[in-house]
């Protein structure tokens, strides 16, 4: 989700203190110990790389910058620093693939992409924050009668909150009426919150990838869930369900929203190379009735990876469960009834040809 999601957030980038005394000189020579300083020292902060100007396009990036910046002083600072290497070199190869597919992201594009969740959440913080904006918005709520729904007001973006840019999102479209009327209004200097109908399309995209991602993280975020059956499975139809975002060429897809697609697949790539070493989570899709060895075949598996799994699960169950040594007298019956029933979810393997 956030190397997703990653594509339409700027980086908050880290402050460059700049100190600047009043009166000082600069150069020359001065002798070891003596001070420039001649009192009324100022301290100036800036972006690290850039100006101290700054476009009115950007206010809103900039805003949600440091709000992003300050949840993640809040967090495990090793943690978010190896989540953000990894989500760079994925990012990268994901540009590099989409590339040689002939699909790029020129400069224009990713500015604009940044532009949107903060010009949205930022909208949402602008109405909260201000009685006057509230009262207006409650205005045009109370009067528009084509809403239909229990939404009363634009959701605020929470950076520690899986769910909250989908949410923030798709108030947004609900409110999708007012909030142009809104931003149209130059009395209320809401200018730079406005969404540009190119960005609303690409929105409505996000907004299609992120329902995707919904459902998967409610089943991974509950308490006992997801079953160790459900969690490959699970991974694989969030891939699938990407693989269909990246490549639809019916719905006009925007370049960006299939790149981040693409950086999608290949993290699900990575933590599905983990899960597909532990022999249990492959074992368990195979014991499981409603999906035997037969899932695997229907999700892409070649003969010989299926044959491989098969011997796996043979293994596992003689290793572990099946009786040593015959005993005379002994009740194997329950033994046997095990790996009976095992066999009966085995589906049929076509066989190798040479």
């Amino acid at each position: 989700y956030k190397i997703f999601i990653s594509f339409f957030f700027k980086k908050p980038k880290p402050k460059k203190r700049v100190r600047v005394a009043a009166g000082s000189r600069t150069g020359g020579y001065r002798r070891p110990g003596e001070s420039n300083d001649f009192g009324g020292e100022e301290e100036v902060i800036l972006d690290a790389g850039d100006s101290n100007e700054l476009n009115e396009d950007d206010v809103a990036i900039e805003e949600e910058a440091a709000a992003s910046l300050e949840a993640d002083e809040e967090d495990d600072e090793g943690q978010t620093i190896h989540n953000e290497h990894v989500a760079k070199t994925l990012r990268d190869k994901a540009i590099q693939f989409m590339e040689k597919k002939g699909i790029y992201i020129d400069a224009e594009e990713q500015r604009s992409a940044f532009q949107i969740f903060p010009r949205i959440s930022g909208l949402a913080r602008r109405v909260h924050d201000s009685s006057t904006l509230k009262e207006k918005f409650d205005k045009l709520v109370s009067n528009d009668e084509s809403l239909q729904g229990n939404r009363r007001a634009l959701s605020r973006r929470v950076p520690t909150r899986w769910n909250s840019d989908l949410e923030c999102l798709l108030a947004h479209f609900y409110f999708k009426d007012i909030v142009e009327q809104l931003t149209a209004t130059a009395s209320l200097n809401l200018k730079a919150y406005r969404l540009t109908s190119l960005q609303w399309k690409v929105s409505e995209d996000v907004r299609e990838v992120l329902l995707l991602f919904e459902e998967v993280t409610k089943i991974f975020s509950m308490a006992e869930v997801p079953l160790i059956v459900d969690v490959i499975s699970t991974l694989e139809e969030l891939r699938e369900g990407l693989m269909a975002a990246r490549d639809d060429t019916e719905n006009d897809v925007s370049d960006i929203v299939r790149v981040a697609c693409q950086a999608g697949i290949l993290l699900i790539d990575k933590y599905s190379t983990f899960a597909n070493n532990c022999d249990i989570y492959l074992i368990a899709i195979v014991m499981c009735p409603d999906r035997k060895l037969k899932w695997f075949k229907d999700h892409g598996r070649t003969t010989r990876q299926i044959k491989d799994i098969d011997k796996l699960v043979t293994k596992y169950w003689k290793d572990k469960y099946a009786p040593k040594v015959a005993v005379p007298g002994q009740n194997t019956s329950k033994a046997s009834t095990l790996y009976t029933w095992m066999l009966s979810f085995r589906d049929p393997i076509p066989v190798l040809t040479t």
